[in-house]
């Protein structure tokens, strides 16, 4: 039986069946948790990998042991979706991160649009947050969060099929011909909508469109929508 609770350990301190985990990590499990030798925990590698182990050395600062079993892309769908969101206020876009994270988004490339209200992030925190939720719902692969671009940059740099959330569209998500895709990249603008200048850029792009229904939603809401349908048919 898998252990319940999952901690990040750094790729280079797992030589072959042994762990050893950093200094945070050690204090969670000694000062906090307060377990025991021998007892059962699971790791995550940030890479796509979960083990399977046990505990062996407990010190004050430093808790060690033997991997049991390695699960590859353990909690990891099948196919990429990645979010291109707008930055939106700080408080939201951190929420949007963390649940993003729990649908399953392996990319985040954040946008910045003519209508953000919000020109930057704080990219340290942003890691933050998706190392402690994936940690949370035990994914093994911890998303990359990019530096925040424009419109521009990202429409030249994609390499992708490319989806984008408008009101203006008559399309549902479900009727888009997405499904067989084993990549795909969605495009939120923010709660202002996306200037006309950026709808012209996107349209010249042949970027396909959708809607959510006429329920006008907050960015942060669009995009964990858009996920949540995207899971139900992309694995």
């Amino acid at each position: 039986m898998i252990p319940d609770k999952a901690f990040y350990a750094l790729p280079e301190n797992i030589q072959g069946n042994h762990f050893i985990l950093d200094q945070d990590e050690s204090k969670h499990i000694i000062n906090v948790l307060r377990l025991k030798m021998k007892q059962g925990i699971f790791l995550l590698d940030g890479l796509g990998n979960g083990y399977q182990s046990v505990i062996t050395d407990l010190t004050k600062f430093k808790v060690s042991g033997e991997i049991e079993k390695k699960y590859v892309n353990y909690g990891e769908n099948k196919s990429v979706i990645k979010l291109a969101p707008a930055i939106i206020k700080r408080d939201r876009f951190e929420i949007l991160i963390e649940k993003a994270i729990e649908l399953g988004v392996k990319e985040i490339q954040p946008l910045i649009l003519d209508r953000c209200v919000k020109k930057s992030l704080n990219l340290d925190r942003c890691k933050k947050i998706i190392i402690s939720s994936a940690k949370q719902c035990r994914r093994s692969f911890f998303p990359v969060i990019k530096e925040p671009i424009n419109l521009e940059t990202y429409l030249k740099k994609r390499n992708e099929c490319s989806i984008v959330g408008s009101q203006k569209s008559n399309i549902k998500l479900s009727k888009l011909d997405i499904k067989d895709r084993k990549s795909i990249q969605i495009i939120i603008g923010p709660e202002g909508d996306f200037s006309k200048r950026e709808y012209d850029l996107m349209q010249d792009h042949d970027i396909q469109f959708f809607n959510l229904g006429q329920r006008r939603l907050r960015s942060e809401t669009a995009n964990l929508a858009t996920l949540s349908i995207l899971n139900e048919f992309m694995e």
